[in-house]
């Protein structure tokens, strides 16, 4: 293979070229060879005349399996790193709900009445303003919480909490969504993607998964007039060989042409407006990935920055700003008929201390909130326990965990995904689901 990465690209296409036109010819001598009959001396003589073997360590970045096409529904699970703080997404206001306690210790943090949005029929709970482009869906049913959310096992250690909640307890090996892929049996090559550089820890273990940056830029390397004639020398050169590369190559240059397909398709519908950053490029690159109908039964996104030690009030309502602005473009780019099958689970490592710090922000705590969008939803609700927030039904200064996000995640897996055991997924956990979604 030849190294280009000090050379202009310019200069350098006639001599890639001149190469790709030299695997061809070499590749017609690998056929003659072949003709004969196929045995691995024949092969190993023709794979040593093509010099683009090494193409394919780019390639095979996933073991994929590929099987039949599934239409199903898809879960997305978006992870907000860093520990968003629940108590200032989603808001108790009501004295019964402890509102009056909470504007007693924080009150710099609690959103003032004018910048809170009421949850009707919610008894008391109002969204911080940031989020005003996702309350619609609250009136179509499309948009729900639970708040007080931990899990058995979860610490205060940002590491510690975030590998739990993906693995599905503190001493699972695999991840949850591994184990539920599991249990669904073979799909598409597109069946769970990972929209980041590497795969969350929700994603270890056996399974296949795609792991793309960004739609766009998952293709075949090489410019106009190399990209398509390389391909066809790997193509040609795994064609037949047993063990991972003969499987892993075909697959992935079919995964890529299917990206293809769908990247000539991409763009936003129904008048949706994507926000600038990475985050929307994902969501846009999901929903582009959904409407080409590839199979995605789950996929996860990871969105950084939620750590507010110092001036919370300003960092958080600006990510919660954009993030909002996100979700609504991804659930109208979709329209009302296909985000029916597309269930969003917002979750985040533990909450945020109840008491505010002296720089204006908070530091680790415990319970948080969930967010739940699209479809599949019971109804719009805020789901779970709660007890009033007082200094003496804190968890150690904090919201105790009530209600556990395995249990959610569980309910969402079975009646979403129809996944059948929950116990494998969250071993050694009891089940509790809290009606939250519904199955179909």
């Amino acid at each position: 293979m030849i190294d280009t990465s000090g050379t202009d690209q310019t200069a350098a296409q006639p001599l890639l070229t001149a190469r790709a036109e030299q695997v061809s010819a070499e590749l017609a001598a690998q056929d003659a060879c072949w003709s004969s009959g196929w045995t691995r001396r024949t092969f190993l003589a023709g794979a040593g005349m093509v010099g683009v073997a090494a193409l394919g360590s780019q390639l095979v970045s996933t073991r994929a399996a590929y099987g039949a096409t599934t239409t199903g529904n898809t879960l997305i699970t978006i992870f907000l790193r860093g520990a968003a703080d629940g108590l200032r997404i989603l808001v108790p206001t009501g004295a019964e709900l402890g509102g009056n306690y909470l504007r007693s210790v924080r009150a710099n943090l609690v959103p003032a009445e004018a910048e809170l949005l009421p949850l009707a029929g919610s008894a008391g709970w109002a969204l911080n303003k940031s989020l005003s482009p996702l309350l619609p869906y609250w009136s179509t049913g499309e948009l729900a919480f639970v708040p007080a959310v931990s899990a058995q096992g979860i610490s205060r250690s940002h590491f510690q909490a975030q590998q739990c909640l993906e693995r599905g307890s503190d001493t699972a090996t695999t991840g949850w969504l591994d184990r539920a892929l599991s249990q669904l049996g073979p799909g598409t090559t597109f069946r769970a993607v990972a929209q980041g550089s590497a795969a969350p820890a929700s994603f270890t273990g056996e399974q296949a998964k795609l792991v793309m940056n960004s739609l766009k830029s998952f293709s075949f390397p090489g410019w106009d007039g190399v990209a398509p004639r390389s391909e066809t020398a790997i193509r040609t050169l795994y064609r037949g060989l047993a063990g991972p590369l003969g499987e892993d190559v075909p697959t992935t240059l079919a995964a890529l042409a299917t990206a293809g397909t769908a990247q000539t398709k991409a763009g936003p519908r129904n008048g949706a407006s994507y926000p600038s950053g990475n985050f929307s490029t994902a969501m846009a690159d999901l929903a582009t990935l959904l409407r080409a109908e590839v199979g995605m039964q789950v996929a996860t996104v990871d969105v950084g920055g939620w750590d507010t030690h110092t001036d919370e009030a300003g960092d958080l309502d600006r990510n919660l700003a954009s993030a909002a602005k996100t979700l609504d473009a991804f659930l109208t780019d979709l329209g009302p008929q296909r985000r029916k099958r597309v269930t969003i689970a917002v979750v985040t490592e533990f909450g945020r201390r109840v008491q505010v710090n002296a720089s204006g922000g908070t530091d680790h705590g415990h319970g948080s909130v969930l967010w739940l969008l699209g479809g599949g939803l019971s109804k719009a609700a805020v789901h779970g326990a709660w007890t009033p927030l007082s200094a003496s039904t804190l968890d150690s200064g904090d919201v105790p965990g009530l209600n556990s996000a395995f249990d959610v995640f569980g309910e969402l897996a079975q009646k979403r995904l129809g996944v059948g055991r929950v116990d494998t997924l969250f071993p050694g956990l009891g089940f509790s689901p809290l009606g939250v979604a519904r199955v179909g």
